[in-house]
């Protein structure tokens, strides 16, 4: 049975950054269990045309309505000439017509060549304020929450050398953790890192089916039962690296 929320008079109207993924799961998580914040809606900011195989635009549909909450869609046009202001437009929107006035993101660490968190730097010009309760976590201590609250959490996409085809679709519990603790302290050669226990280097995606604020499990199209599906020539897919996904019409 889903808890309600225990709001504080004057909590502030909040949404929740979403892919459908660990991280946002447990952002969520956090935020509905503070009488601090007043859960609206779930936001996914998605560029036009985008494929989302990694966290399909679907099952994120699936999740939304299982959890009785609306996912809102923000699309970033294809044509935008800068999509820093692409983005705080649509931040800008949330709190203009529906009144938000926080955002919660699963974020743990910077991307890339980032300087400051995405959300909050966004954040900060739309006039909305950021809730960062997984930043700079312990990555093992947040794969340990979710085994312990009972989220069904299966890989959707997984990039060698650290994981193969059979990963995907694989739920995260102790024994996968052990596996992947392994990883994170294995060898691959000077120009390949040890697996970041949670994926911050895009080494593997997940999306949930499950968890305490679900009302109903939330089933994979063709009971997940479909072939793993490999990618080939994506942006940022570096020479001899493999790359699964799931394949929610196999």
């Amino acid at each position: 049975m889903v808890v309600p929320q225990a709001l504080a008079d004057g909590a502030a109207r909040t949404v929740i950054s979403w892919t459908g993924g660990k991280d946002c799961n447990l952002a969520l998580l956090a935020a509905w269990r503070d009488p601090s914040l007043d859960v609206a809606a779930l936001v996914v900011f998605r560029p036009q045309d985008a494929a989302f195989r990694a966290h399909p635009i679907q099952l994120m549909e699936a999740q939304a309505a299982s959890l009785g909450l609306e996912l809102v869609h923000v699309v970033i046009p294809r044509d935008a000439t800068s999509y820093k202001d692409a983005y705080v437009a649509g931040m800008r929107e949330l709190r203009e017509q529906r009144g938000i006035e926080v955002i919660a993101t699963g974020d743990m660490d910077l991307v890339g060549t980032m300087e400051r968190n995405w959300i909050e730097e966004c954040g900060e010009v739309a006039g909305l304020r950021a809730f960062l309760p997984l930043w700079q976590a312990d990555r093992a201590t947040c794969l340990r929450s979710l085994i312990a609250e009972r989220f069904t959490v299966v890989f959707s996409c997984v990039k060698s050398p650290w994981f193969d085809g059979s990963w995907i679709g694989r739920a995260i519990d102790a024994e996968v953790l052990a596996a992947m603790e392994a990883m994170a302290i294995e060898e691959h050669g000077s120009a390949v890192k040890p697996l970041d226990l949670g994926g911050e280097r895009g080494e593997y995606h997940t999306m949930c089916l499950g968890g305490p604020l679900y009302h109903t499990p939330v089933a994979l199209p063709g009971g997940g039962h479909g072939e793993p599906l490999e990618l080939e020539g994506q942006p940022g897919q570096k020479a001899g690296e493999r790359w699964w996904t799931i394949n929610i019409a196999g």
